[in-house]
């Protein structure tokens, strides 16, 4: 449950930066353009439906993965690949993409957004 909560608040918070951005740069003659090109933007996209899912319905729609301790064809008992975090069993969108990476990846993109687009209005 902890691992949840603290994918959750990094959803939220991602998802409240941009309306704080929003809040402080509406104001400025080229914020709607450049608002308007943020429209299918996949971190965008992400933290805005994701956070809304969490806010208004459910937990995120995570996949998790099971693991067994043992496996071996014809009943014989292998050592198999036990996770050391619990990252490892949540992703969103490939199982081979722990939900931690997708997370880190759409906030790089939207700090270089939020960022690109203070220097256009600053």
């Amino acid at each position: 449950m902890e691992f949840e909560a603290f994918l959750e608040a990094s959803i939220v918070f991602a998802r409240a930066a941009v309306h704080r951005f929003q809040a402080k740069y509406e104001k400025h003659p080229a914020w709607k353009q450049w608002w308007n090109s943020l429209s299918g933007n996949p971190a965008v996209e992400f933290f805005r439906t994701e956070r809304d899912g969490l806010l208004k319905e459910a937990p995120p729609k995570i996949g998790q993965k099971v693991f067994m301790p043992f496996i071996g064809p014809g009943g014989t008992h292998e050592p198999a690949y036990e996770p050391a975090k619990a990252a490892e069993f949540y992703y969103f969108d490939d199982p081979g993409t722990p939900a931690t990476v997708t997370v880190a990846n759409h906030l790089d993109a939207l700090a270089t957004l939020l960022t690109d687009g203070e220097r256009q209005f600053t």
